[in-house]
């Protein structure tokens, strides 16, 4: 059953990156919007979709909002490209790790340059 969740949810990533940038044509969804992860419910009738899009919060909220109100129009297109029995409800979530990675490596950059000062003074003292 793990495995069958596994196959689904890579598909329906997969699946739908390119009906997004197609079919969608949604002023709220910025040029590129990515499908990160998929998770599947174990019995298959939920998929949470976690998406990311270049630019702030703002504009990741407005890419969430369409992408709910197109959630009907896109698990059709789905089921018609998938053969799976029932296909899942989807439900759009944005996915803040790359922001949270971005703020990570901003913090590393930033000790990093503190440490550097700090074996400059040694050296020169």
């Amino acid at each position: 059953m793990a495995h069958r969740i596994a196959r689904a949810s890579v598909t329906i990533q997969r699946e739908l990156g390119p009906l997004i940038s197609t079919h969608l044509k949604d002023p709220r969804l910025p040029s590129m919007v990515s499908v990160t992860r998929v998770e599947l419910a174990p019995d298959l009738s939920t998929a949470r979709v976690f998406v990311s899009t270049p630019g702030g919060d703002e504009e990741r909220d407005l890419a969430v909002e369409a992408l709910r109100s197109a959630a009907g129009h896109l698990a059709h297109e789905l089921a018609s490209r998938m053969k799976i029995r029932r296909m899942p409800r989807l439900l759009f979530v944005a996915d803040d790790r790359i922001a949270l990675g971005e703020d990570m490596s901003a913090i590393i950059d930033r000790v990093m340059a503190e440490d550097r000062k700090l074996h400059n003074r040694r050296d020169t003292v």
